[in-house]
This record gives structure tokens, sequence and C-alpha cells, in this order.
């Protein structure tokens, strides 16, 4: 699929997020960034943040730190932008996120709302080791996504609900990119959003010490991914 087609899908998509607000979902990711120790005093990055809605309950929290967020639709962006022009911390930049140049060791907490299941599976590994070059060592990483069970049946018996790239991301597709990028997953929980059989997953990285793991370093042997992932085991153990 062309990035263009990408880019246009979203852009279209603004005014039904328009329509739609903050909404439950926004405010459960709220929640949950709360539950997770978020600080006013944080610098935050967002990935994906549309036309500017979590960005909105992200500016109430962050009142001395800064808030950094992309989004691959220029026209959501210019919606974020006038959505929040009197907020002097925040940036709104427009590109793709796996081919952004990110600050290093920058950002206290690094959310993705929503969005990972939108960026095609064959850019994870990118995507996560640019994550963990800009994150803290003691940052905290909130991946909000739809329960891939939930999504499955939404794809099959709601397609209207379905985005331009909607991926099912069942654990065992997320997990080595997660693990190669020298983060780890310290949280993990199913939950009830609007249904009662689990519709929605909350998952907490943080990253593992710089003395295990540098991405910039990775040696692509197979002997050498094992010794880092043992590594990485004795540690969390």
């Amino acid at each position: 699929m062309k990035k263009s087609d990408v880019e246009y899908f979203y852009d279209e998509f603004s005014s039904q997020q328009i329509d739609t607000g903050i909404n439950r979902r926004h405010q459960s990711i709220d929640s949950w960034s709360r539950k997770f120790g978020l600080k006013d005093s944080d610098n935050v990055l967002e990935i994906g943040c549309g036309i500017g809605t979590q960005t909105e309950l992200l500016s109430k929290r962050i009142t001395k730190g800064q808030i950094d967020s992309f989004d691959i639709s220029s026209k959501s962006i210019d919606l974020a932008k006038k959505r929040l022009n009197k907020r002097n911390n925040i940036t709104f930049t427009v590109g793709d996120i796996t081919e952004a140049k990110l600050k290093t060791n920058f950002y206290d907490f690094i959310l993705l709302p929503d969005v990972l299941e939108h960026i095609p599976i064959k850019g994870h590994g990118k995507l996560f080791e640019k994550i963990s070059l800009a994150a803290k060592i003691q940052a905290k990483i909130l991946i909000h996504i739809p329960d891939p069970h939930h999504n499955q049946w939404v794809s099959i018996h709601r397609p209207e609900l379905q985005q331009i790239i909607d991926q099912n991301l069942f654990m065992p597709i997320i997990v080595n990119p997660i693990y190669d990028a020298g983060l780890c997953i310290e949280y993990l929980e199913t939950y009830d959003l609007h249904t009662n059989d689990g519709d929605y997953q909350v998952i907490l990285l943080r990253k593992v010490r710089d003395k295990l793991y540098n991405p910039l370093i990775r040696s692509k042997s197979p002997m050498a991914k094992l010794i880092w992932k043992l590594k990485s085991f004795l540690y969390r153990a």
C-alpha cells in the first residue's frame, strides 16, 4: 500500500474525528497514563496524535514538561495546531514516525494511543528501535490497542468500522520487535471498554539497561540475539 493512500485516508478521516471529539477511549487512555505515573514535568512523545484529542487531555497533565506529537496526516496536524494554539509546550510534526528524527534519551513518557495496529507490521522493528533511542532509561512506554480477537471479529462482522490499515496484533507478532529493540513488557491487561468481552489491551513497556543492549551496535548474528535475550531474561529475573 502506498504511503500517499494512507495519508489521504487520514486526511479524510480527520472530519470524523472532529465529530467524535473526546470519547471514552481517550478518557480511558488518560486514566491509564495517570495510573502508570505520568507527571506534570514529563517530556512526552505522542505517536499518532490525529487532530489532537488525546493531546488535549495530555496538555492538562503536562504543565512543566514538553509534548511532541506526530501524525502522518497533514490535515490532522493543522487541525491539532488550531485546537491547541494557546499551548506553548506542544510541538506538532507531520510525518511517518518510522522515518522521523527523534530526540535521543529525552522522553519520560511515550504514548501510542490506538496507533500501533495502523502502522504496517514490517515497520515495527524500526519503530521500536527509534522509541528505544528516544526514551530515557526510566521512561514509561504506553501502548493502547484493540484486543486482537475483538479486532478480528470487527473485521469480519463490522468491516465498515476498520481503517485503511487495521492489523490484529496478537502477542507473537509484536513481542520480537519490542525485545529486539532493548525494551521489555512490564504490564499487559485486556479490559472491557465498549463491550463485556475484553475489547482493548493496554501494554506498558520499559527500557532495559543500556549495559545489556545498544540498538546502535546490535549484531545481526543469531547467536548474539540469543545471548541478548538470555541476558535480558536474567536481568528481569
